[in-house]
């Protein structure tokens, strides 16, 4: 049977190179020893992502099995214990079997396959990514070349290059979300490791990515609030990784790929280094306001309330922020998700929303408040109005809007409509003192 060419390329030796050449060394990164990537994949990385993190993944990295495989694809020899054994590579000059530990470390470029329809001498050709392009070639053990693409196989010891260099232009700079509560940090003997624990959903942000393994061979590198660098190798593609789909919910396997080890903040969140001016700050409610105890109970805060902001946390794909605030008196901590409207993105508007930090929260000692009377705040928290209050002190009280009904030579009334179960309430003031005269409440 006459031999189908299949890109081969290496044959002619002129494979056009899509990416300038590639120094391995490039790929090898280290915690707290941060490597200087190109200028141009950190300009990239502040690109911002329309998508959610798992269409933004699968459209950035998606699976090629072997049928797939184009001459921009590169790799490099990162053979594990068996690989090291095994010869997995002939020298495409002289047909000669390569040891995998002289090519350890080469970056490998694909240049095509030869398969004649059969299930002998099916190859699959690659070319050193140098100015030499010395050609190897991987003969397909057995089976025919399609069975070993339906069947997600691959060259074993190749980790797949293109992943680590998108994930470099997506991710730099980027902050994450930890989903597993074990990484890594490189030791400071050798090419070992050390396992650490990491509190989940600790905030991070991306400072490197580099070569992982084959199985897994994007080492994303990230930082967390205190300084502490620590890493995790995941598979984002999963192009030659050797491994099937449910291979990866094994034990050993299950948090090396990204959306098991990581979560993206959403479009609108920002990092929570954002709203560190915020944190330490002393504030007291503007109204009362519902927020959540230490076991989910909920808490109405009278107006007026004293706390102090203890810490901010980005929400997922929200513009809103989870506060967690001390009471000033009893040392309690409470919860309260809020917006903060100067933090919010261009172009995004709150409307009617309730929980407006702003709206809800000011700085500083309620009783130094301009028009609020220190011996009318322990009325003010209960949520009743007295004769001699003034129309900041009503407001503090209803907060759902009003309108004037009446309004003569001497008074003027503001009538609150019942919301969220409130009742009716009129209000009648002494036009020059501007202090309550009379107020009524009716179902």
């Amino acid at each position: 049977m006459v031999r189908k060419m299949i890109l081969v390329s290496v044959l002619m030796l002129t494979t056009v190179t899509m990416y300038a050449q590639r120094n391995a060394s490039d790929y090898f990164v280290r915690t707290n020893n941060v490597k200087v990537v190109a200028q141009k994949a950190v300009a990239d990385s502040t690109k911002e992502l329309k998508e959610t993190t798992r269409n933004i993944m699968n459209e950035l990295f998606p699976r090629l099995s072997l049928c797939d495989w184009t001459d921009t694809m590169a790799f490099m020899v990162m053979p594990d214990k068996q690989d090291l054994v095994v010869r997995i590579f002939k020298d495409g000059n002289t047909g000669n079997r390569m040891s995998t530990t002289q090519l350890r470390h080469k970056i490998l470029k694909y240049a095509g396959r030869t398969y004649n329809g059969s299930t002998e001498n099916n190859r699959i050709y690659f070319v050193t990514d140098d100015q030499e392009k010395h050609p190897y070639y991987f003969e397909v053990p057995s089976g025919s070349f399609e069975d070993y693409c339906i069947l997600k196989l691959g060259v074993p010891s190749l980790a797949y290059l293109n992943d680590i260099e998108t994930a470099r232009k997506t991710l730099i700079g980027k902050t994450l979300i930890t989903k597993a509560t074990s990484y890594w940090v490189d030791a400071n003997y050798g090419e070992g490791a050390d396992e650490i624990s990491v509190p989940l959903d600790t905030e991070v942000k991306v400072v490197n990515v580099g070569i992982g393994t084959r199985k897994f061979p994007v080492k994303i590198i990230v930082e967390d609030g205190n300084g502490r660098q620590f890493f995790q190798n995941v598979a984002m593609s999963r192009t030659n990784s050797g491994l099937r789909d449910e291979e990866f919910n094994m034990m050993d396997n299950q948090n090396h790929t990204f959306n098991t080890a990581f979560d993206m903040l959403g479009d609108f969140a920002l990092p929570s280094w954002h709203y560190k001016d915020y944190v330490g700050k002393t504030v007291f409610t503007l109204r009362a306001t519902n927020m959540l105890g230490g076991r989910e109970e909920v808490y109405r805060a009278p107006a007026l309330t004293s706390f102090k902001i203890i810490a901010i946390k980005s929400l997922r794909d929200k513009r809103s922020v989870k506060m967690t605030l001390q009471h000033v008196k009893t040392k309690a901590n409470y919860t309260k998700e809020v917006f903060i409207k100067n933090k919010l993105p261009n172009g995004n508007e709150l409307g009617q929303l309730d929980n407006i930090y702003e709206n809800l929260f000011a700085e500083g000692n309620p009783s130094n408040v301009k028009g609020i009377s220190p011996s009318h705040l322990e009325s003010i928290r209960q949520g009743k109005i007295q004769k001699g209050f003034s129309e900041a002190e009503v407001l503090l009280i209803r907060t759902d809007g009003y309108e004037v009904t009446h309004k003569d030579n001497k008074t003027y009334t503001w009538m609150f409509k019942a919301l969220e179960g409130k009742t009716d309430l009129r209000v009648t003031f002494n036009k020059r003192t501007k202090r309550v005269v009379s107020f009524a409440e009716s179902r």
